[in-house]
């Protein structure tokens, strides 16, 4: 018996103990009113009427007991599963059924095998069997926390959730699609709305020292504007036919793959380079008000370089108190460019050594290591401190002579909003070519980003400079 059938049977012996009860009260009310009054009687079930009262009362603190219990187990889960590295999760072949049962879920990569697969049930949903697999496994997800709100009130077999074990196959491939956005600031996505709405000061309050005793003290007329996020939705399709659904063996994993990989680098690329336009994000290049460094004027190397980034590092960190650089992010052909560079008697000044070096530019990251306990691989430390993030999002096109930027940024200050754990877990599948045994996925999901509370939070360097062969042109290899 599991805890949920513990407290339903405590509280239903508490229903039966209250109609004892009420029918003892309703037997006493008339002996009182009756001319002569059985004394005895009365005091029988006063005393009844009191143990009764005395074992509802233990019931209801047993139950209270095991509510609160079980609140907090539900809490630790749910923690689990939001703070625990993936790799430390349990895998979900392992992962029971019901709280009270050992059987295992109803699909996995063992019941593929045996040709039991997601997509093949959802397909043919309508067969014997099949559509009683499919909604055992939607009470499993439930009942794991597995599947959004807005899952959860979808009807029928418009919106289907993605097993699990599909899911876990899926997240390491999509990562490398997301760059930065893995190291932003990430927040649960509402259940309702198209647009955010977040409050941002435009003059704030003042405090000053009072010049004399009963003197004006200082006073600012605060003032306020709002910042309008607007909720977008990334979606991809592909056609399937029926056999392949059928007959091919593991291609439910194959097509899932595909379509969260591609989901990722999209959402990847439009927090970066989103135009704010025809339902795109507003990225973090396209915001205004994020500082830009001046041109280099001559041919980069690794002293000027070194300059930008500390122009870039100290513009930030004098936005205010609260915000201060914390990642430089680039491409990674301009990392690859770091690493080729010598000090003046051929020494690289690139390490993978973890002790600081004299006159070093970074120190390349060690196997395992990650940013903020995310799902991010820091490329190497720079000398000024900051970890750097490379991503294939950032433009390397820019201008004339298709140059790169670099960007130092305070990520607390960048905010991404998704649902869930950010994967596309709901597919629709709508048979629009049946009379070719076609069937169209289409995988979907809805995010919301900002770089405009704070947008100078964000500095860059690098981009077009009017002079042939300066700035950050494209390195050679």
């Amino acid at each position: 018996m599991d805890m949920a059938q513990l407290i339903a049977q405590l509280e239903g012996s508490i229903v039966s103990k209250l109609e004892e009860r009420n029918k003892k009260s309703t037997e006493l009310a008339e002996l009182r009113s009756a001319a002569t009054v059985d004394e005895p009687r009365v005091n029988q079930l006063r005393a009844e009427k009191q143990d009764l009262d005395d074992e509802i009362d233990a019931l209801q603190v047993r139950v209270a007991e095991l509510k609160l219990e079980k609140n907090r187990d539900d809490t630790a889960e749910r923690l689990s599963r939001e703070m625990i590295p993936q790799g430390q999760r349990r895998s979900y072949d392992q992962v029971i059924r019901t709280g009270d049962t050992n059987e295992p879920r109803t699909y996995t990569s063992e019941s593929a095998k045996r040709g039991v697969s997601f997509f093949g049930d959802a397909y043919a949903h309508r067969e014997h069997g099949t559509n009683d697999r499919i909604m055992r496994h939607a009470a499993e997800v439930e009942f794991h926390g597995e599947m959004s709100q807005r899952a959860v009130q979808t009807s029928g077999f418009a919106g289907l959730v993605i097993p699990q074990y599909l899911v876990d196959l899926a997240a390491p491939k999509i990562q490398a699609g997301r760059g930065i956005a893995n190291a932003v600031t990430r927040l649960e996505l509402p259940e309702q709305g198209m647009s955010l709405i977040i409050p941002k000061g435009q003059v704030a309050a003042t405090e000053d020292v009072q010049a004399t005793e009963n003197s004006s003290v200082s006073n600012t007329d605060e003032s306020w504007t709002n910042v309008t996020v607007p909720v977008v939705t990334i979606a991809g399709q592909q056609d399937v036919s029926r056999q392949l659904l059928e007959r091919g063996a593991g291609v439910d994993a194959l097509i899932y793959l595909d379509l969260a990989r591609a989901y990722g680098a999209r959402l990847g690329k439009q927090v970066i380079n989103g135009s704010g336009l025809s339902g795109q994000m507003l990225g973090i290049l396209n915001t205004a008000g994020i500082a830009a460094a001046a041109a280099f004027g001559t041919a980069v190397d690794a002293a000027k370089f070194g300059t930008k980034v500390a122009g870039a590092n100290t513009s930030v960190a004098s936005v205010g108190d609260g915000i201060a650089p914390d990642v430089l992010l680039m491409h990674p052909r301009r990392w690859g460019w770091l690493t080729t560079l010598n000090d003046t008697t051929g020494r690289p000044i690139v390490t993978a050594n973890t002790v600081t070096n004299f006159n070093m530019v970074a120190v390349g990251a060690q196997a395992g290591d990650d940013f903020a306990n995310a799902p991010v691989k820091v490329a190497g430390i720079h000398n000024s401190g900051l970890p750097i993030i490379t991503d294939v999002n950032v433009p390397t096109t820019i201008g004339t002579n298709n140059e790169d930027v670099v960007m130092s940024l305070d990520v607390d200050e960048l905010i991404l909003w998704e649902e869930g754990d950010g994967m596309p877990r709901q597919l629709r599948f709508e048979q629009t070519t049946g009379g070719n045994l076609t069937t169209k996925l289409v995988a979907y999901g809805y995010a919301a980003f900002t770089a405009g509370r704070y947008p100078e939070a964000v500095a860059k360097f690098g981009g077009l400079d009017t002079g042939a062969g300066n700035g950050l042109i494209a390195p050679t290899f």
